[in-house]
């Protein structure tokens, strides 16, 4: 992504928990000496997305990171911090940031398949569910569904559902592609030459220039 969306990324939908760090683990404490250091980490895990993706994202009316001391997970639904409400909440664990592990994307991953489906609302398909915001979308989930039977998840965590399919394939795309290529190398070309390509976000000429005109499809 470019560097002017990342750092609307960052500074409207990253987020640390009150006492994050305090409250983390002695070799998260180790690792990030300063409460803001995670934050730039955070983005930099993302920085291979496309711009428009993420142009996308930040249309969307909820959608954020939340870094806590806490296991990383996907909550759908209002989350508070600091009094503050949110919707549909990737949680990422410090000790995870710190040990750079792929758990750290798997929220994110279940975070875009919910918005990518349906803008993030509590009923509908996700992505990976078939569901889809516009046709082109639809017809990349409807192929997420047709690729989850085949049983080439790289994990047990991966078979066991086709949310957790697409999630933690796309974390094992943007940890290591070429580990995911030799694991489920349809699922690799599907992220590599559609959802995580940029001419793929080029055709939805709205979302890369930043309008909120796709919405309305």
């Amino acid at each position: 992504m470019d560097k002017r969306t990342a750092e609307r990324l960052r500074v409207d939908r990253i987020h640390v928990a009150p006492r994050a760090l305090e409250l983390s683990s002695s070799m998260a404490q180790r690792r990030f000496k300063y409460i803001w250091t995670p934050l730039h980490v955070a983005v930099a895990k993302l920085q291979p997305l496309p711009t428009g993706l993420v142009r996308f994202w930040l249309q969307q009316p909820g959608g954020h990171v939340v870094i806590t001391h806490l296991s990383s997970r996907y909550e759908p639904g209002e989350q508070l911090l600091k009094r503050h409400s949110l919707h549909n909440v990737a949680y990422v664990g410090l000790s995870d940031l710190a040990q750079d592990s792929l758990e750290v994307l798997v929220p994110m991953g279940h975070l875009l398949d919910h918005l990518l489906g349906n803008s993030g609302a509590l009923d509908g398909q996700w992505l990976s569910e078939g569901g889809g915001v516009d046709s082109g979308l639809r017809q990349l989930g409807a192929r997420v569904v047709e690729l989850f039977p085949l049983g080439h998840g790289f994990d047990e965590a991966a078979c066991s559902d086709v949310r957790s399919y697409f999630a933690r394939s796309f974390a094992l795309y943007m940890h290591d592609r070429r580990a995911l290529n030799v694991a489920d190398p349809l699922m690799e070309r599907l992220l590599r030459t559609q959802l995580l390509a940029g001419a793929f976000w080029k055709r939805r000429g709205e979302w890369a220039a930043g309008s909120h005109q796709a919405r309305a499809r």
